[in-house]
């Protein structure tokens, strides 16, 4: 190919629910180091949930130092091997201890850093400081510690749609469902429309525990409730 002739866009590399869990991870580490807030983490992990190409995920790390997912490490059809500029040398995340060896240098991605933290000193296990991720338990993976949902493959979350669905059907006058599930706007609007009917407006969250217990609920990152 001659230097006048312009270079082929790269093609669209599709992802899957193993990328957007990596990337996942890699906005609740920044989360917990303060870098994002509250709301920009609940709208980036709507946005890795909804993303299908690799370039769908990069412009939600942009302007972020590493960690990033894996997989934007050796994106196809770019310049220089793949290489996309998230290779600077970044040292480890805090919270890490000094001395890891962590592989934030070249091209190589950080692979053992989600899921493997190292255990603190003093032992026991790692401690996350994000929502999403919480602690591995028996069955479970450790992307995935409460197991998969069956037909999409996507990580069920640590809140029980059972539990979810009672505290609705008891308690959803005040909204105590959605709030357990995260979804903060509905359980506020909730427990104000009781409020301003006198308590009739109560039937709405009777309504929603049935959904919930009736249909496939998620949490307020997109996570299907774990049966």
């Amino acid at each position: 190919m001659s230097e006048s002739e312009p270079r082929p866009e790269p093609p669209q590399v599709r992802i899957g629910n193993a990328e957007r869990e990596d990337a996942a991870r890699a906005l609740a580490e920044h989360f917990s180091h303060g870098r994002l807030d509250g709301g920009e983490y609940e709208e980036r992990i709507a946005q890795v949930w909804a993303a299908r190409t690799l370039d769908d995920l990069a412009g939600l790390f942009t302007d972020l130092p590493a960690p990033h997912p894996s997989a934007l490490w050796n994106r196809p059809g770019e310049p220089g091997g793949g290489h996309t500029g998230y290779g600077q040398a970044y040292g480890p995340p805090a919270g890490l201890p000094s001395g890891y060896a962590g592989p934030y240098t070249g091209h190589q991605p950080f692979t053992s850093g989600y899921g493997h933290l190292p255990a603190p000193h003093g032992g026991g296990s790692p401690t996350y400081g994000a929502p999403g991720l919480p602690h591995h338990v028996p069955g479970g993976t450790p992307d995935a510690p409460y197991g998969r949902e069956p037909g999409t493959g996507v990580p069920y979350s640590d809140k029980s749609k059972l539990a979810a669905g009672l505290l609705q059907l008891f308690l959803g006058g005040a909204g105590i469902g959605r709030f357990y599930t995260g979804h903060t706007g509905i359980a506020v609007a909730q427990l104000i429309v009781t409020l301003v009917t006198f308590g009739l407006g109560a039937i709405w969250g009777f309504v929603d525990g049935i959904v919930l217990l009736a249909g496939r609920s998620t949490d307020a990152q997109g996570r299907p409730l774990r049966p």
